[in-house]
Formats: C-alpha cells, structure tokens, sequence
C-alpha cells in the first residue's frame, strides 16, 4: 500500500473515522471539490477552512450524511485524502466491496478510447464497475451525449451518481437496444464466468452493421468449455465479423474484436504488457470455422500445437488456473491477496533465466486453515505492502497436493518441453504464469490423489536426505585433500 494511503489511513483512524465510513468522506470531499471548482469567487479568493467546513455542512449531508467530526478533523484529512484516488483506496483495502480500479485496463483501453475520440454513434462502456478509475478519462475524451456506463453493481450505480451526477449510467443492460459500438471488460471478479459469457454472447449481436465491438472476457471464462460457455465460445467464434482474438498476459484476459465488415480468418496472437506498452507474439489466422471446431480453444494449446506439442486438450480436464492463484493475480484484488498471505499455504516459486525456468516448493508460513480474522487482524492487513512489493512470482495453493501434481508435470520431460515453450512466448515471469495456468492435467480422484501426494513426498524427502550426505561427503573429501595442499601452522618462537 502506498505511503500516502497508509498515512490517510492513521489520520481517519485518529479522528474515530474506520472501514466503509473511510469511503464515504473521500467521496465527501471529492463532491464538496466539484462545488468549489464551479465557484468563480472560490477560484479567485480561495476560502478559509471554517467557510469550507460549513460549505460541507451545508451541501454534503443530504447525500453523505452527518459530518462525525469538528472541524480541526476535518481539516486534518481533507487536505490529505486528495493524494490518493478514491478508486484505488477502494481496491487496496476492499472497504467497499463490487467496485475496482481497474488500472490495468488502461493500457488495453488506450487505443480503444483514441478511436473512439473520432468515432460516430453512441458507445456503451459495460462493466463500468470493473474499469472504476478509468471512468473519469472516457467521459473525459468522449461527449457524454454519445456514452452509455452500463453496471451491474448496486454499489457502483450509486457510487458513481454520486461523483459524476451528470454522468449517463445505467444498472441494466437494454436486451434490444442496438448500439454502434459495445465496449466490455470483466476479470471475473464479481460475477461468475458463465454469466458473463451468456451474457456477452447474448448482445454480440447488438451492434449497428457500421459498428464495433471490444470484448474483454476473463480467462477463467474461456478455460471453463463445458455446458452453456462452450455454446457461447462457439457462438462468438462463428460471428463473421470477429476480426482478433487477443490474450493479455498477465491481465488474465481475452479480447475479442468485433469489427464493421466481415473477415475470412481471425488474427491470433499473445500481447505481454510491458510497463507502458506491450509486445505480441502473433499465430497464424485462422479461419472462424476451425476456430469453433476445435476441442478446446485456447491460444496456450494452439500456440503449443504450432510447435508440435500436444498437451492434454480436453475442456473437461483442470488447468492449472483452477487450482491456485498467482502472486499477481487480477482477478483476486489486493486486500483478498493479503489475506491468503496471512494462511499458511504451498508455493510453486517460478525463475527464469532467458527460456530456462527454474521451480522451487517452498512453504509458506501464516496462520493456521480455518482460524478466522477479527476486524483489527484484518485492519492490520490492509495496511501491509508486502504483497504488492514482492519480487517472486508464484502460484499459490491452499492444497499441498496440487502443487505436487503441477510441480511434478513440470518436471516430466513433457512439461519441461511446455515450460520452455511458453517461456518463448513472452519475457516476463507474470505472463508466464499466465500461460502456465491454461495448461490442464488429469483428473486424479481423492484416493490415488492422497496415494500420489504420499509416493511424492517420500521421494523428496529422500532426496533431500541424499543430497545433504552427498554435499556432507562432498566437504570431507575436500577437507582430506586440503591436508595436501595447505601447510600446518607452525609455532611460533
């Protein structure tokens, strides 16, 4: 967290102000800052802090409540609140739940919101609350008259009445309404994959025939391709005018490109987010029809395909994403991270050195499964850094087992064979992460799973138990050849 969220943390603290009540005076002061911007006499004479205090008195109650704090409080915080935007407090410390920053959208959204600049038509921006930061820059760059913010989420709805009154935001997405263009992104955090893709491919449809479309769909949407989402990933793979299919690693997400014409074969490729750009690593198109047939579609299994691997394909089968989270993972927010830092849990810490990749077990140390956080554990957590400073890229696992299964496969020679592969595809060890987590395993059932776990754990502590006497026989070896070497000490007179 940063040093300025944390310092506006203590001053809240201080003057009695905790949790949500946090939320609620950022946006106090940001509603009470619009009111003195629109003042000519404010913006030329400025204002004392007992006017600005009775101003809020006056003018944020009805919406926000009593002040609970005089005004030397007030004082105190409002200055300071402005050095950290609300929608940041909101996803480090999850005092208001439904409602992320999203600023790792704004990279992906850069090229989108420049078209658009210059585009006709109206433009709905779906799952408004998942991208939050970035509302502010698109009612920025695009007429208001032309937008439509669509959310799902009460909180949000209400939220962003609140900031941006004049703002057109909607809670339902119009089922008939045809728009000219349709921009959406989701990583899965507040709803489940499916509905987002029934829904996604519900309202592909409902673009003008001169219009566009961005989806960003969540990889855990793509990966799940059983029922009714293999039906949907079918549905929007056969649509004539899907021009790219994208995967945005590490930002654990697809985007599909719907563009005003129709294409004969999809652009495949893999872009890397690399600081303020990114990188591609482009496939060969294909057409629209090979794309819906195949068994499970997947950039990771295609791409490995290419280069004559085939690991297991099949949609029924686990990947690696179901059964932990990354270090960096954007669909788990940072307060969520922390709390699954503070639980002891398995490791699979990843190194790479070029296209060679080292995997290490390491177990990592907290409190015990199933111990519950009292609201000063949890308040203490909110304000540690360590999660979003940590160097080490790793997947986590609440299940030993599973980091036996995902360590022991990519140790195999085949797994070796996919690691380097992927490794080839992008430069970072998040992204890599990302791409390790479309790989899929058998199904192991709890028996053999438990018998599995046991043979594994055994050979690795034999293993280690052979390595400490070999390093051990090692050191006398050298120590008997030194006798050699070095001449005794002798005494002096």
């Amino acid at each position: 967290m940063k040093e300025a969220m944390q310092s506006l943390i203590k001053k809240f603290k201080a003057i009695g102000v905790t949790g949500s009540a946090m939320v609620t005076e950022l946006l106090r002061f940001r509603v009470l800052d619009q009111i003195l911007q629109t003042s000519p006499e404010v913006r030329q004479w400025g204002i004392t802090g007992d006017k600005l205090y009775e101003l809020a008195q006056q003018s944020t109650v009805e919406v926000f409540g009593e002040l609970p704090y005089d005004q030397v409080a007030f004082e105190s915080v409002y200055g300071p609140s402005f050095a950290v935007e609300v929608m940041d407090f909101i996803t480090e410390t999850g005092y208001v739940e439904g409602l992320a920053a999203g600023e790792q959208w704004r990279l992906p959204f850069k090229d989108i919101i420049e078209f658009h600049k210059n585009s006709e038509g109206i433009i709905l921006f779906a799952n408004i609350e998942e991208y939050a930061a970035l509302a502010e820059e698109i009612l920025q760059a695009i007429p208001s008259e032309r937008l439509l913010l669509y959310t799902s989420s009460e909180t949000c709805y209400n939220l962003f009445k609140q900031l941006y009154p004049l703002a057109p935001v909607i809670d339902e997405w119009p089922e008939d309404v045809i728009f000219d263009h349709i921009v959406a992104a989701s990583t899965g955090l507040f709803r489940a994959p499916v509905e987002i893709m029934q829904e996604l491919a519900n309202r592909v449809g409902n673009i003008t025939e001169l219009g566009t479309a961005h989806y960003f769909i969540p990889i855990s949407a793509i990966q799940d391709q059983v029922g009714m989402n293999r039906m949907a990933v079918q549905y929007m793979l056969l649509q004539p005018r899907l021009e790219a299919i994208r995967e945005w690693a590490p930002l654990g997400t697809y985007e599909f490109v719907y563009t005003n014409r129709s294409v004969k074969k999809v652009a495949l490729e893999i872009r890397e987010v690399m600081g303020d750009t990114w990188r591609s690593t482009p496939f060969i198109a294909l057409p629209h029809e090979v794309l819906a047939s195949m068994d499970t579609f997947s950039m990771v299994q295609y791409a490995l395909s290419l280069c004559g691997i085939e690991p297991a394909m099949k949609a029924q089968l686990p990947t690696l994403g179901e059964d932990g989270f990354t270090s960096k993972d954007p669909k788990v927010p940072l307060y969520v991270q922390r709390v699954f830092n503070a639980f002891e849990a398995t490791r699979l810490e990843l190194e790479r050195q070029g296209t060679e990749v080292q995997l290490k077990l390491v177990d990592h140390e907290g409190r015990k499964a199933g111990e519950t956080l009292d609201e000063d554990s949890y308040a203490e957590l909110m304000e540690q850094s360590k999660v979003a400073e940590e160097d080490t890229a790793y997947w986590m696992f609440t299940n030993p087992e599973a980091a036996y299964i995902w360590y022991t496969y990519f140790l195999s020679l085949q797994g070796e064979q996919v690691l380097t592969k992927l490794a080839q595809m992008v430069l970072t060890p998040e992204a890599l992460l990302q791409l390790m987590g479309s790989v899929r395993r058998q199904i192991i059932k709890e028996e053999p799973l438990a018998e599995l776990a046991t043979r594994f754990e055994k050979a690795r502590a034999a293993r280690k138990a052979a390595l400490a006497k070999a390093d051990a026989d090692w050191q006398a070896e050298i120590e008997a050849i030194a006798k050699e070497i070095v001449p005794n000490p002798t005494e002096s007179n």
